[in-house]
């Protein structure tokens, strides 16, 4: 077998070990402290609409529009979950129990989109292709609050609570986290300001999950070394 078809079995193996359905015990409590997150309080306002700052969020859209490429599209319509870092761990899949890992980053995942989807209904603000019908979005561009960006706030809390398992992947994980926040203007859902606030919150949500007994306690067995 060439390296290349190993990495790719490697690859569909480590998948598989994310998803394979199993009875995975729940985390013993709330992973993401209650108010352990002033979400308005660490981002700004978003400007008015019709405003020069506003025209400048939504000139940004509109010329990465125009210059936004196949293989771009084809990165801002992936499926943003846990099996999406899987390329970026490896090999390093196989020394923890993969579906305890999942259970444990879903279940914060579900914690964390919770508290941010109040947040967005306070602001309400309006995406991008809602204002200006030549905004051509891709993937899932539905009509619901745009601001912060979730997406961004969660692929830096899947990256950020991965790499407290895979330590030596940090840097790799924070890169796709930042490219798939990005990828979101590119794809025409998302104004600028959304994804940096949102990855802004997405940081202050994984500090407070990582540094709660919650979280070390039920990543203690998924450990490289403890999984059974």
């Amino acid at each position: 077998m060439n390296k290349s078809l190993a990495a790719l079995s490697a690859l569909a193996v480590g998948i598989v070990v994310f998803t394979a359905p199993v009875q995975a015990v729940q985390p013993s409590g709330q992973l993401l402290p209650p108010a352990s997150v002033d979400a308005h309080g660490l981002i700004m306002e978003p400007p008015a609409l019709g405003t020069p700052r506003f025209h400048e969020e939504l000139s940004t859209v509109l010329w990465l529009q125009e210059t936004r490429t196949p293989e771009q599209a084809e990165f801002v319509e992936t499926t943003l979950n846990t099996e999406r870092f899987a390329p970026v761990i490896g090999d390093a899949i196989f020394e923890v129990d993969g579906p305890a890992l999942k259970t444990v980053i879903d279940t914060a995942i579900d914690e964390v989109r919770a508290d941010y989807d109040a947040v967005k209904g306070v602001y309400d603000y309006p995406r991008p292709f809602e204002i200006n019908s030549a905004v051509e979005p891709l993937g899932d561009a539905r009509p619901v609050a745009s601001y912060p960006s979730g997406h961004s706030i969660r692929a830096v809390v899947y990256a950020r609570l991965l790499a407290e398992v895979f330590p030596e992947k940090a840097d790799e994980l924070a890169d796709l986290a930042t490219r798939i926040g990005h990828g979101r203007v590119v794809a025409g859902v998302h104004y600028p300001m959304d994804v940096s606030e949102g990855q802004k919150l997405g940081h202050a949500y994984a500090d407070a999950i990582i540094a709660g007994p919650t979280f070390q306690d039920a990543i203690e067995n998924v450990r490289p070394g403890n999984a059974s």
